[in-house]
């Protein structure tokens, strides 16, 4: 099994690759929705990475959002400059934009041995070691994200289970004008601030290039897959979009 990845190559909308995640995870749900019977023959779709830019965007864990008030989504709108999306993950407000790798992993967590903690530590380990690549050291505290000190942090972590299915994932600052956090408490987290590659001094690198050092590293610690294969969006808007299965096929399944 390959890890597939999907990176969407210019600056795009929440939305657009919102829609492209929650086709991914249908495509998990539908092979769950089968009768057992049905479904032992058939391996769990392959887990995907779906890496992206956003033009400026502020979201808000599904838990959070009934705290937001409508002044606070307008001041965060900028007057039209930043969007504003209410997300099915877990967390409060945080910033997404250019400069910016958003990495959503879309898999089936039993499939790779993976429980809802672990699979948080597997996201964040695999960003430290992204940031390896580039001779920074990041690490993780009490506090979610990663981290390269006590009050600067690199990458912000929100995931969404539903069913064994794992969506949502990494947001970690490459070249981000770090300005657009100046708006928010990211993460709720006060006396604490954003950091970026740039930042810490890795100049020149591209977010596609990240995004490709990312993917390799989550290969080396995810459980049954051995290698990286690159997708395009036409991939993943040829997934049927429900599963439908033989009424004599179902018949059997019953009857075992």
């Amino acid at each position: 099994m390959h890890l597939q990845h999907l990176h969407l190559p210019s600056l795009t909308s929440y939305a657009r690759a919102s829609d492209l995640q929650a086709l991914l995870v249908r495509h998990h749900l539908n092979q769950k929705a089968l009768p057992r019977t049905l479904r032992l023959p058939k391996p769990a779709p392959p887990p995907t990475l779906l890496t992206f830019q956003t033009h400026p965007t502020y979201t808000c864990g599904r838990r959070e959002i009934s705290t937001i008030s409508p002044e606070q989504i307008a001041y965060l709108r900028a007057n039209g400059a930043a969007e504003f999306h209410p997300a099915l993950r877990g967390g409060q407000i945080t910033f997404h934009g250019p400069g910016q790798l958003t990495g959503y992993v879309i898999l089936s967590l039993d499939a790779h041995g993976l429980r809802p903690a672990t699979f948080v530590r597997f996201l964040e380990l695999s960003v430290i070691d992204a940031c390896q690549n580039y001779g920074l050291k990041g690490f993780t505290t009490e506090n979610p994200g990663v981290w390269v000190s006590e009050e600067d942090k690199i990458a912000s972590v929100g995931v969404h289970l539903r069913r064994g299915v794992a969506s949502h994932g990494v947001a970690l600052n490459v070249s981000t004008d770090l300005g657009w956090f100046d708006r928010i408490v990211a993460c709720g987290l006060f006396g604490k601030k954003a950091t970026s590659l740039e930042r810490e001094g890795v100049s020149g690198v591209e977010v596609v290039d990240v995004a490709a050092a990312l993917a390799a590293c989550m290969v080396e610690r995810l459980d049954g897959v051995s290698g990286v294969e690159k997708i395009e969006e036409k991939d993943v808007l040829a997934l049927p979009a429900e599963t439908r299965v033989d009424a004599n096929e179902l018949e059997k399944s019953k009857m075992n």
